[in-house]
């Protein structure tokens, strides 16, 4: 089994001053270069996530009208992506770790290993802490549809032609709306992965979180070109700068072409940044809000490497004024973060926010007095420390359950039993009673 990738870099540094932030760097980079494990890999399975909390007590059914006779046609997932096709020379099945320039889409098919002898037994395991057989899922298929009529970068050799790009964007979106006449919730959920991954890990990981947002809506993976390499981080940074406007369009393309009634955008890591980018350009785009703009719901960025000013300078230039609601998920064990922040020299959107002198405590009064904004602490939650404490949303039962009923059931974060650190504070947290507290949210919505 390869190890969960954002996982094993478990720098676990922490941030000091004088002589010893200088040694906590050096010791950090050299901790970051031995990690040979960790890059230059391929990461096409994955290891089943622990089945979120709000799910666990058996009480709350996550899979409303899937049976043994639809989940095949259910469990369909879909991914865009703008990474080259790979080719014989690649070490990769499906798509190479380089950029692509056009963007093109298309469905997967995943498999466990130990296969399952049929959905109940799926639907066993995903309720329940305890399952008899370490399994795996891993890709089993891919069906490209084709490339999307976004702009691509005209002097490209090869680029598409405007026939391609309507033919494939063509069936891409008849499945789309296919799939949202046949769900429970007419939304789409776009999954934007971290750096240091093939093309294969991110559309597993989303296929988990389509699994247990109960097959709910249309669920795609934005697979952008990252580099599974323990040094590519800051190459990945780049990388996802260059695919911006590809998502941006995407987005638009979505909302002009498909039925949904919300497109909500789920930024995980350094892609976070890239989901961030996408939707603030949109609300420069459309300075007048939601008039011809993109129907977006909610923009979730989780282990944010966004630089906290820079965002700031988002919410005066009007991005709450596009969406429903941006949640920021933050940790105070977050390691990734901490040798972000580290290397950059400034706290990340992602680190818990902690207003001590009284600039600060201003701050964090018109951080929660701003509508539409939600600041989430997952350091108490269960399991949110596993490993370096990046991917909370997987690792921690707690987490993922709050994550799937806002997305589900749009509960704010009081009615869904998270509770503020302090009177003052912009921050919600996670109480102790907390599964009980979330089911109790979801049975009495």
């Amino acid at each position: 089994m390869k190890r969960d990738i954002e996982t094993c870099n478990a720098w676990g540094l922490r941030k000091c001053s004088g002589a010893k932030s200088i040694a906590g760097n050096v010791a950090g980079l050299l901790a970051l270069v031995s990690l040979s494990a960790c890059g230059d890999a391929i990461y096409d399975t994955i290891e089943l996530m622990p089945p979120p909390a709000v799910y666990v007590a058996g009480e709350v059914d996550p899979f409303p009208g899937v049976n043994e006779s639809n989940y095949s046609d259910e469990a369909i997932a879909f991914y865009v992506t703008d990474r080259r096709p790979a080719t014989e020379e690649d070490a990769q099945r499906f798509y190479a770790n380089e950029r692509g320039f056009a963007l093109r889409a298309g469905t997967v098919r995943v498999q466990a290993d130990p296969p399952f002898s049929g959905w109940e037994e799926i639907k066993a395991v995903s309720l329940s802490q305890q399952d008899s057989q370490r399994r795996l899922l891993r890709i089993r298929t891919v069906d490209e549809h084709g490339f999307l009529p976004v702009d691509t970068i005209s002097i490209l050799p090869n680029a598409p032609s405007a026939q391609e790009k309507r033919e494939g964007g063509g069936r891409f979106m008849r499945a789309i709306n296919d799939r949202l006449a046949a769900t429970v919730q007419n939304d789409i959920f776009i999954y934007v992965h971290g750096y240091n991954v093939d093309f294969e890990y991110p559309v597993l990981s989303a296929k988990e979180l389509q699994h247990y947002m109960g097959y709910r809506g249309a669920f795609i993976t934005y697979a952008w070109p990252a580099t599974p390499n323990r040094l590519a981080y800051f190459k990945d940074l780049e990388t996802a700068d260059s695919t911006r406007k590809n998502l941006r369009q995407f987005i638009e393309l979505l909302s002009q072409n498909t039925g949904a009634d919300n497109i909500h955008i789920i930024g995980y890591s350094a892609g976070s940044r890239l989901a961030f980018e996408a939707v603030y350009d949109l609300a420069l785009q459309y300075p007048e809000g939601r008039s011809g703009a993109p129907r977006l719901g909610k923009l979730i960025l989780i282990g944010s490497d966004v630089d906290r000013s820079y965002f700031a300078q988002a919410l005066d230039d009007g991005i709450l004024r596009l969406t429903d609601e941006i949640a920021v998920y933050m940790s105070s064990t977050d390691a990734a973060l901490r040798m972000s922040s580290l290397v950059l020299g400034v706290d990340r959107l992602g680190q818990v926010f902690e207003a001590q002198t009284e600039n600060e405590i201003e701050i964090g009064r018109g951080l929660r007095a701003t509508e539409g904004l939600t600041l989430i602490d997952v350091s108490g939650a269960e399991g949110s420390a596993f490993g370096n404490g990046h991917s909370y949303f997987r690792s921690s039962p707690w987490a993922s359950s709050d994550m799937f009923v806002s997305l589900i059931y749009d509960l704010d974060a009081e009615t869904r039993g998270l509770q503020q650190l302090s009177p003052d504070s912009p921050v919600w947290s996670f109480p102790s009673d907390y599964p009980a507290r979330i089911v109790s949210a979801v049975k009495n919505r």
